[in-house]
């Protein structure tokens, strides 16, 4: 998940699962606490940035003016003030730039909300009134139903117009709001959930995902039809999705996907103790979380069948249509990783398994859960002073706060590596708030993109699909940033967020990348309840660099590979960890431009 940052400050978004955020409308309804004078003329730059903070400046005069024990003269010159911006937006120039800026429209919106809270202190309703009705060809939106709760808007409540104007702005929420179709867990759906759900799912893949182009041959009208026979067949609800897991994976991405009920994770979802690896096209125990199991399967050992069937090809015809992932060595990676084993809790995995020397045995193990997770990284000191750190998740503030009880040492050190080998992603906050730590200089995000499909020109029989497009500066300044080198250690596990935080070290020119290509995947995904209890996500969102490239299918290729071998994990060697420091260690590295040395 990605965090946007927009004029300063990191918007925070409750987004489910797995996420990317954009900002939310900021509705204006206190007095601003830093007066903010505007200038006396518009600005001459014709950036859409420079007219929002132009007309920024009037509202924040204005409510200064406007203020709770305000005399009656002040509030009316707040509202020639809200005026005089909103002229100034309406300008052909500005509403030229308002096309599609949601920045624009935003403040329109916090201009046109605060006049009318202006004119009701003034007494004035037919005006503040008149005002409102503006607001619903500007946007529908529950923030806003929830500004109109402001008392000074008391006086307007018993106005028909007033009601009329909290119930559109409802509405919103009513229309995407599913009930009838997120239906509570029970083990057998009627045939009207079933086919809700998937009409569901389809309906707005079809309307809002991003990625269509990853799969250009995929009929998704053709995919409903067959998936609505399938899913009307299913007798029980643990048959449905069993279905159901498969469709999402047609759409190849890594935040689209479809998760059944909590009730069924002990017959879907079950795994077992063991973690393994797609390694030079063998299947490598990674780490063992079940000492007594830990006593029989060993890290190294080699997987070669699971319940009789060769490995491959159970993960391919077992494990792999349940995947999405944007590229397939993400998708391989998933399938022969914690996947792999997981099943029904009540059904022990037969695993075939072939030591280092070659012996072949037969081990069953329990699905009785993960058991310990792979022993992280963690904060060390290397040799020649150079300071490690893993960040496996941004899912919380854990690594976070490792990080930085850590920045003592790291200050201090002569260079600095950063491992998001296994780090899935999380919130991108978290990795702006790293980087922050390492420049002194805004940080620049991935330009996001959503669709605009032009209902209009399809209506005239010309469908047509345009984008919006968005960039991004955050400004989060540190008392403590690291100034020395910096190398970051990628894999392909490192994902969405991780990756976010790759790509803006790249655009950073921070230091070097050095390890395996990463998994190609970030984006917005849009969650959506589905009935008995399941749930699903479709990406709405993709990202690109300024130049218009983009990682999303194809993964951030390191600068320096170091290819992870059976050979080096058995023998417990991490080369992409001793190359980072060599690197680091390197005469020729300067100032976190980073010259590779010849290695090896």
């Amino acid at each position: 998940m990605r965090q946007v940052c927009i004029y300063g400050n990191i918007r925070h978004l409750a987004t489910g699962p797995s996420s990317c955020t954009d900002p939310l409308i900021a509705i204006a309804l206190a007095v601003a606490t830093s007066p903010g004078h505007a200038a006396a003329t518009p600005p001459a730059t014709a950036s859409a940035d420079a007219s929002v903070e132009f007309a920024k400046g009037l509202r924040r005069q204005a409510q200064q003016l406007a203020g709770p024990e305000a005399p009656p003269d002040d509030v009316r010159r707040a509202v020639a003030l809200y005026q005089q911006a909103l002229d100034y937006l309406a300008g052909p120039a500005v509403r030229e730039r308002a096309d599609g800026n949601r920045s624009l429209i935003y403040e329109q919106l916090n201009l046109e909300l605060s006049q009318a809270m202006a004119y009701a202190k003034l007494g004035q309703q037919q005006q503040a009134l008149a005002v409102l009705d503006r607001l619903a060809n500007l946007a529908w939106a529950p923030a806003i139903e929830r500004a109109l709760a402001h008392e000074d808007f008391n006086a307007l409540r018993d106005e028909p117009r007033f009601k009329a104007l909290q119930a559109t702005m409802k509405l919103p929420g009513q229309i995407y709001n599913t009930p009838a179709i997120a239906t509570p867990w029970k083990p057998v759906l009627t045939t009207a959930e079933k086919v809700a759900g998937l009409s569901l799912f389809w309906a707005e893949a079809r309307r809002n995902f991003v990625y269509f182009d990853h799969v250009p041959q995929l009929q998704w009208d053709q995919v409903y039809m067959d998936y609505l026979a399938k899913v009307i067949a299913a007798p029980t609800t643990e048959d449905y999705y069993r279905v159901m897991l498969t469709l999402a994976p047609l759409l190849q991405d890594a935040h689209t996907d479809i998760r059944a009920p909590e009730p069924l994770a002990s017959v879907l979802y079950a795994p077992a103790p063991l973690n393994t690896a797609l390694i030079e096209d063998k299947v490598i125990v990674l780490h063992v979380g079940d000492a007594g199991v830990a006593a029989r399967i060993h890290r190294g050992d080699e997987v070669v069948s699971i319940d009789g069937v060769p490995v491959r090809q159970y993960g391919r015809e077992r494990i792999a249509p349940t995947i999405g992932g944007n590229t397939q060595r993400y998708r391989d990676a998933r399938t022969f990783n914690y996947q792999l084993f997981a099943g029904d809790a009540g059904r022990p995995v037969v695993i075939g398994l072939r030591a280092p020397d070659g012996a072949e045995r037969t081990e069953t193990v329990a699905r009785s859960g993960f058991g310990s997770v792979p022993p992280g990284g963690g904060f060390k000191m290397l040799d020649g002073g150079i300071a490690y750190i893993a960040l496996d998740q941004f899912a919380d503030d854990g690594d976070i706060k490792a990080f930085e009880a850590a920045l003592p040492q790291i200050l201090a050190a002569q260079g600095l590596i950063i491992d998001v080998r296994r780090n899935g992603g999380g919130n991108g906050a978290y990795a702006v708030q790293v980087l922050s730590h390492l420049t002194r200089s805004p940080i620049k995000f991935m330009d996001s993109m959503t669709r605009n499909d032009n209902v209009i020109e399809r209506a005239q029989g010309n469908p047509m699909i345009d984008w919006s497009r968005r960039s991004y500066e955050c400004r989060q300044p540190q008392q403590q940033v690291f100034d020395g080198r910096v190398a970051v250690l990628t894999g392909v596990d490192t994902l969405s967020a991780a990756e976010d935080f790759t790509a803006m070290f790249r655009i950073m020119k921070r230091g070097v990348v050095v390890g395996e290509t990463t998994g190609g995947s970030t984006g917005q995904p849009l969650s959506l309840s589905l009935p008995g209890g399941g749930w699903a996500r479709i990406c709405v969102k993709r990202d690109v660099y300024p130049d218009g490239s983009t990682f999303v299918g194809k993964g951030i290729a390191p600068d320096l590979e170091a290819p992870q071998t059976v050979a080096d994990l058995r023998a417990g060697r991490d080369l992409a960890l001793e190359r980072a420091a060599a690197v680091l260690r390197h005469p020729s590295a300067r100032g976190g431009q980073v010259a590779s040395p010849p290695l090896r």
